[in-house]
């Protein structure tokens, strides 16, 4: 997929993420919340120019819920720009990945507060404007 790009305001701090989109055997996509932040999220992780953001998703997943991912299986889904979950005026940029697996069990890094499985179509939980507007449009058009 090509880049998708929103034009953020010139003042907007911008931080470069990964995500990684982790499914179950449902399809049902795993999400997030870690305390500061009031919305669930993909598991995520800051990076720099100096790391390859395919094999940030796989040290982000395993960090994040202890999944060992297989690099081969990671596909790039897009790179997309969104304001972010937890800071409104502040924009991320943001590399996400599917893992094309299926993960069945999640154990949780000690800072994540909540976990949950949410159909992409119809979310019951509260999503970052990323998830809502970009990835779960994208993943239902595959």
């Amino acid at each position: 997929m090509s880049e998708t790009s929103n034009s953020p305001s010139p003042a907007a701090d911008i931080e470069e993420i990964v995500a990684v989109v982790l499914r179950d055997t449902h399809g049902r996509v795993l999400v997030l919340r870690i305390t500061s932040t009031p919305e669930f999220v993909l598991p995520y992780g800051s990076i720099d120019d100096t790391i390859n953001p395919a094999h940030a998703a796989q040290l982000i997943a395993h960090e994040a819920i202890r999944a060992v991912v297989d690099m081969s299986k990671l596909r790039r889904l897009a790179t997309y720009i969104s304001p972010a979950a937890n800071d409104a005026p502040q924009t991320v940029h943001a590399h996400v990945y599917v893992y094309e697996e299926e993960i069945s069990v999640a154990h949780p890094d000690k800072e994540i507060s909540e976990l949950a499985w949410v159909d992409p179509a119809a979310p019951d939980v509260d999503v970052a404007p990323l998830l809502k507007e970009r990835v779960f449009p994208a993943l239902q058009e595959l």
